[in-house]
Order: structure tokens, then C-alpha cells, then sequence
């Protein structure tokens, strides 16, 4: 992944998408190959000081039965309020948390079952942005919402994204014609890469994806 620019890896279910997000994260070490984040080897640093430099939304982000401020400095204890607005403008829930009874002192509920499927993708890539990373790893970011969520959330997501390297891991095409560069992957190997429109000018699984 060239240094600022957002990559998307999509393909069906079982094609390791979700694999290779939990190798980045440092939760699994990869069986064979290699992993490098600005020329070194990710397995030789601590898990921890990897994820100081990668960071990202998993597919089902954990919210902790807590207020919103305290789910969000779990990425930076020492974040100010105002540094947890900005956050939260930069992933569009600033106005939400505004009208909450509480703010940011409001409980979120037990696994965040006090907001909707979209606040807590929200909520878990302000908390990811909160902590500066050199890398954004988005998994399956749409997974559990609906057709109209799904569209107004990625595009928050993605603008979000802006400035940071960043991974988008999906089984859908919406907004990749905002990334810089699409990897089609099956069965653990790349099928395809490009642009979205130079995979929709291609014959294969994209193109027939795309209808």
C-alpha cells in the first residue's frame, strides 16, 4: 500500500478477507510470507506497538458498556474533550452526540445496544482515528446494516480515511469508486487489481459482481 492512499481488498466469503485484516492487527501471525510496515517485518515489534501504528474498525467493533467518552479514550486515555469532538466531526456523530441526554457522559448500553448499527461503526473508527495511526484497517465496515446505512455510513467512513494509508476489506462494491486501487481476492490469491473503472472494463469476478 503506497504511503496515503486507500486500498480496497473485496471478494466473496471464505476468500480471506477478514485473514489478512486480523495478521495487520496483530491478532494472528501469518503462516508463511510476510507482512512489512515501512520495510520491517511487523512479527519482530510487539503486538502492541504495532497496533500504536495500525489501527482500524473490525467487522463487529466491541463498544463497551460505558459512556462515549470513556469508549473513546480507551484509544488515548489522555484525550481532551476537544480532541474527542474533533474525532467524532471527523467520523460525522458529532451532531449525534449533541442532542444525546448526556453527551459524552451518556451510556452507551451493554455491547452499545443504545445506538444504532451505524453510530457504533461510527464510534469505533472515531475512537481508531483518535489514536493516530500510520494505517487504517477497515473489515466489513457494512456488514450487519441495511442499504441506505450502508451508503451514507462508507462515505463517512471513507472521508474519514482521508490522509491516513488505509485498507478497506469488503464483499460489496459501494464507494470503491473513491479508492485509489482494488485487489480482487479468491481463495487466499489476487484475481484481479486496478481501478473500479478499469475492473469494470475487464472481463471477471468484479465486472459480474457489479451487474
Amino acid at each position: 500500500m503506497p504511503e496515503g492512499e486507500t486500498v480496497a481488498v473485496i471478494g466473496p466469503s471464505g476468500a480471506g478477507k477478514s485473514t489478512l485484516a486480523s495478521v495487520l492487527l496483530r491478532f494472528l501471525d501469518p503462516a508463511e510470507g510476510r507482512v512489512e510496515l515501512g520495510g520491517a517485518d511487523i512479527t519482530d515489534h510487539p503486538a502492541d506497538e504495532v497496533r500504536a501504528l495500525v489501527s482500524g474498525v473490525p467487522q463487529d467493533p466491541h463498544v463497551f458498556a460505558s459512556t462515549v467518552r470513556e469508549n473513546l479514550r480507551l484509544a488515548r486515555p489522555d484525550a481532551t474533550d476537544d480532541d474527542l469532538w474533533e474525532a467524532l466531526t471527523r467520523v460525522s456523530l458529532a451532531d449525534e452526540v449533541r442532542t444525546m441526554p448526556r453527551g459524552l457522559d451518556t451510556e452507551v448500553g451493554t455491547h452499545g445496544t443504545g445506538l444504532s448499527g451505524g453510530m457504533v461503526q461510527r464510534l469505533a473508527l472515531a475512537r481508531a482515528v483518535l489514536a493516530s495511526p500510520r494505517v487504517l484497517v477497515l473489515d466489513e465496515p457494512t456488514a450487519h446494516l441495511d442499504a441506505d446505512t450502508r451508503d451514507a455510513v462508507v462515505a463517512d467512513l471513507l472521508d474519514a480515511a482521508e490522509g491516513y494509508s488505509t485498507l478497506l476489506i469488503t464483499h460489496d462494491l459501494t464507494g470503491l469508486d473513491r479508492v485509489d486501487r482494488i485487489h480482487v481476492v479468491r481463495e487466499g490469491r489476487v484475481l484481479q487489481s486496478g481501478t473500479h473503472a478499469e475492473l469494470l472494463a475487464q472481463e471477471g469476478w468484479y465486472r459480474d459482481v457489479a451487474g
